[in-house]
């Protein structure tokens, strides 16, 4: 099990689902933009890779996530900008009615 961990707030959606922003620890933490952002949980990269497939919306913010999401196919390697120098991708599932 890897000892990475996630900040993570979820929202829910009666209408549409879940949608979920992730922070990589040291991004939620270190990065003066991002330490004052909500968060609803802690999670581990098992956890992580849970929420993924039960949401319909994914935000990553920091490298650590974003190479899980490219992993797990969620996200694209092409699909990966930056904010405020950090490593931002998003996955919106389209194929969900």
């Amino acid at each position: 099990m890897s000892r990475d961990i996630f900040y993570v707030d979820i929202r829910y959606s009666p209408r549409y689902g879940q949608f979920i922003t992730v922070y990589d620890k040291d991004v939620k933490e270190r990065h003066e933009v991002f330490k004052d952002k909500t968060y609803t949980k802690i999670v581990n990269k098992d956890e992580l890779i849970q929420l993924f497939k039960s949401s319909i919306s994914i935000i990553l913010y920091g490298k650590k996530c974003i190479e899980i999401g490219i992993k797990e196919r969620f996200i694209h390697p092409d699909a990966v900008a930056k904010q405020y120098g950090v490593e931002v991708a998003i996955y919106i599932d389209t194929r969900r009615s």
